[in-house]
């Protein structure tokens, strides 16, 4: 078995190899940010679009930037000519690196770059997409800047294992006020009347690259308008379907809440397009070598 290669401040290196100090300030604060980009046949989905994310969170954090986007680029192209990943993930995660232990910002500071690959077939999320998956409904208590890709993931980590235990896909987030936001890894649509509807891309959800690709092109292409409007959960349960759109799961159906059914408890002929639509899309800008 050959031996699991990272990327650390831009050298690849045997895992083993790598070390991060304990006075990392991602380590004592959780105080960095963190980027997923999907690979197919050997190529990176969307890389700008992810890479412009990454830099977004970097921005709203004040990280100090030390890297180009093209050089992130060549760290995922030479990543993956290194490990020769074909399907999975390049996890990015960059902190304010290590200092002396405060709150405050140190003045010198070096930020921490590391990444790896994270393999799978996706085999298991093709059987959920043609089948659909149920979710649990969770407060959602997470700050008030969820649009930011922080290594604070607590909630969601306690979230996710709550959906674990229940047998469920995953965690469906609602705020005090009712109104639903996203799951722990993906953006939540619902269905109603040939209208897409989705929670506003503010501070309270991840604007995903999959997000928009569903509201930009995807429905677009099959003349389906989207709106941008909170919802509770008494208007999804009247909604004819739901599904999930995430870097990590692609376009997943939602076919019960709760032990509620979604419409007749089937996967919609609008997501099963839409779902269409993003694997002609994925094919075209991650072709086979």
């Amino acid at each position: 078995m050959p031996d699991k290669l990272v990327l650390i401040n831009g050298e690849i290196m045997k895992s083993e190899e790598a070390a991060v100090s304990l006075s990392d300030r991602g380590y004592q604060f959780g105080d960095g940010v963190f980027e997923t980009v999907p690979v197919y046949n050997g190529r990176c989905f969307a890389l700008i679009p992810h890479m412009e994310k990454l830099f977004n969170s970097v921005i709203a954090v004040k990280l100090p930037g030390i890297y180009t986007v093209e050089e992130f680029v060549a760290f995922h192209e030479e990543l993956i000519a290194a490990t020769g990943i074909i399907h999975g993930e390049i996890h990015t995660q960059i902190t304010r690196g290590a200092a002396p232990y405060s709150l405050d910002f140190p003045e010198m500071t070096v930020p921490q770059l590391s990444m790896f690959t994270i393999e799978g077939d996706r085999s298991k999320l093709r059987d959920y997409q043609e089948k659909g998956v149920n979710l649990i409904t969770e407060a959602d208590t997470r700050w008030q800047r969820c649009d930011i890709n922080t290594l604070n993931r607590l909630p969601a980590v306690l979230a996710r294992q709550r959906a674990r235990v229940s047998r469920a896909f995953d965690a469906l987030f609602i705020r005090d006020n009712g109104k639903i936001t996203e799951t722990t890894e993906s953006n939540f649509f619902v269905v109603k009347d040939e209208v897409i509807w989705t929670h506003p891309a503010n501070n309270l959800i991840q604007n995903s690259v999959t997000r928009r690709l569903v509201k930009e092109r995807l429905a677009v292409d099959l003349e389906l308008h989207v709106v941008e409007k909170t919802f509770d959960m008494d208007f999804v349960l009247k909604s004819e379907e739901a599904f999930l759109a995430g870097p990590r799961h692609e376009l997943v159906p939602v076919t019960k809440i709760d032990r509620k059914f979604i419409g007749d408890g089937l996967p919609g002929d609008i997501t099963r397009k839409l779902q269409s639509n993003f694997q002609q899309f994925l094919k075209h800008e991650c072709p086979q070598k």
